[in-house]
């Protein structure tokens, strides 16, 4: 695995773990069944999401804003 995948994983679970947002938390929630339903992994899932854009457009705000804090954007959203 790259380092960049890595480090978004890390990313994501951070911001998984730290969120409290009823909403976010939901969004997480249907994200991971999604992706089950799929049958791809949850990050992959998260990282369409992320690029696309219009679906989740709460989460997809508060994950840029999260990153943005974290001055970690080394990847395209």
């Amino acid at each position: 695995m790259a380092q960049l995948e890595e480090d978004f994983i890390r990313l994501v679970d951070n911001f998984v773990v730290e969120t409290s947002d009823p909403k976010i938390l939901d969004e997480i929630s249907q994200l991971d069944r999604e992706s089950r339903l799929l049958g791809i992994s949850f990050y992959d899932m998260y990282c369409v999401v992320i690029q696309d854009g219009m679906k989740h457009k709460h989460l997809v705000s508060e994950f840029k804003n999260y990153m943005t804090l974290k001055k970690h954007v080394p990847f395209a959203v």
